[in-house]
């Protein structure tokens, strides 16, 4: 299960990068599957999260947790949208998304200890 839960991380990062990309250059059609992917992740974050604290991996499963709920505040924070700019809470969430990448890969190595 945390094979497959990694596998959609990854994949949903790199398509909500080009999304957002998308997003940054004007073309706001992709701000629902942006969002939707971007929830995904989250969610595949938290759920990590929990299985790594399931796994007595205390700090990364903590970490996962907040990160997992920060993104999409992050995400939202930056509605309504702005076009072409790239103020600070659009670099703090291209910074959180790629942290929440690192930690869903140490979330998903502690899920796979077994003890």
């Amino acid at each position: 299960m945390a094979k497959a839960m990694i596998m959609l991380v990854r994949i949903g990062a790199v398509v909500a990068i080009v999304f957002g990309a998308l997003l940054w250059t004007g073309t706001e059609k992709y701000l629902g599957s942006h969002i939707g992917v971007g929830l995904l992740i989250s969610l595949l974050v938290f759920a990590l999260a929990v299985l790594a604290l399931l796994k007595k991996a205390v700090v990364p499963g903590i970490l996962g947790v907040l990160l997992a709920f920060s993104l999409p505040v992050l995400g939202f924070a930056q509605l309504p949208l702005t076009f072409h700019t790239l103020r600070a809470i659009q670099v703090a969430h291209v910074i959180f998304a790629i942290v929440a990448v690192g930690i869903a890969e140490r979330l998903y190595s502690a899920a796979q200890h077994t003890h």
